[in-house]
């Protein structure tokens, strides 16, 4: 694996380069602003498209940190700390580029304040990022115990109406290191796994990376949403994955099954993350579960103050339909907006043996 520059390193950079274009500026120097602004916007890319690696620290339920220091061993992470220093350096010189104010002259001018604008959205928070293609970095222990990394590739693409499975949200990069780090589905690869609300596609594609290529079953990949189907079919081709891309809408399937492909249609495991936005989603999506799971559900969500009340009726539903708690756990994340808190559930058709 190639080395990456350090991010103190870009952070060291970025502070010169604006040092030197303030400078260069003074003395009348265009030429050399123009070169160097370039590289700037060049090393705050290379920040920005690193920056959602934050999530994917490694995370093991029988080792601890001292085992496996992997701020050590991946020092090229990126952090949400790294990202509001860079936003504090060169902030204020990207808005004074988007507005004209620091034009060249050349034919790089409209390219210039485009890439500005982008990357001054990406750092203002994952609601207000555009397009972008990322590489997802998720370090795990192979059955040597040696430190290892899966790469996934995803297009995020801009924001379509009000849509958000447009981004990959917190609760999926969470349950996604957690399947691949903490071995929580052991017989994945004999299994077949259905994913609702699929998103950009991202667990659905850590769990066929899981399985293996020669494994049995398939991963089935779902949504609602058309568009988001057509992005996901897109993260599917860059990764190389068989994962089955599908339209699912749970909300038709848990009120008029029959009139769905998927009426009878049961799998051994179904899996999803981030899907309780709505009290409609909290009483339909028990249901739906339980039409389509034969043994095991997984889950993660973000506990927002807001949504306690979908949180509380979803697990108040799920247990009218049928399906037990088997694991529930709560982990708290430092993020962009601060320590946001997740929940985890597994839920099977057999009451847990105590």
């Amino acid at each position: 694996m190639a080395l990456l520059i350090l991010p103190y390193e870009i952070l060291e950079n970025l502070s010169n380069q604006v040092s030197t274009i303030n400078t260069s500026r003074k003395q009348g120097n265009i030429n050399s602003v123009g070169l160097v602004m370039n590289d700037m916007l060049e090393a705050l890319n290379d920040l920005v498209s690193r920056s959602y690696d934050q999530y994917t620290n490694l995370e093991l339920e029988d080792a601890t940190m001292d085992d496996y220091d992997i701020n050590s061993t991946f020092q090229e992470r990126v952090t949400v700390k790294d990202i509001v220093r860079a936003n504090q350096l060169v902030g204020s010189l990207l808005v004074r580029m988007i507005s004209g104010e620091l034009l060249v002259g050349d034919d790089q001018d409209d390219e210039r304040m485009e890439q500005a604008a982008k990357l001054l959205a990406h750092m203002s928070g994952r609601g207000a990022a555009g397009a972008l293609t990322r590489t997802w970095h998720f370090p795990f222990l192979d059955a040597n115990g040696d430190l290892d990394q899966l790469l996934i590739k995803l297009h995020e693409p801009s924001y379509i109406g009000n849509d958000i499975g447009f981004k990959t949200w917190g609760a999926a990069p969470l349950l996604a290191k957690k399947l691949l780090q903490q071995n929580i589905i052991p017989d994945l690869q004999h299994r077949n796994v259905l994913e609702l609300g699929t998103g950009t596609g991202l667990v659905g594609l850590v769990c066929e990376k899981i399985k293996g290529k020669d494994a049995l079953g398939q991963v089935i990949v779902t949504d609602y949403h058309p568009s988001v189907l057509k992005n996901v079919a897109i993260n599917v081709e860059l990764n190389n994955s068989s994962c089955q891309v599908s339209k699912l809408d749970f909300i038709q399937v848990a009120n008029a099954p029959e009139e769905t492909e998927w009426k009878d249609k049961k799998y051994s495991v179904v899996i999803a993350s981030d899907l309780l936005y709505e009290m409609e989603h909290a009483e339909y999506l028990p249901i739906a579960v339980e039409k389509l799971m034969e043994n095991d559900f997984y889950f993660m969500i973000p506990l927002r103050d807001t949504h306690w009340n979908e949180v509380n009726r979803f697990e108040e539903k799920m247990e009218q339909v049928g399906l037990f708690q088997r694991v529930v756990k709560d982990k708290e994340i430092q993020e962009d907006e601060g320590v946001v808190r997740y929940r985890y559930y597994e839920y099977s058709r057999k009451a847990v043996v105590v």
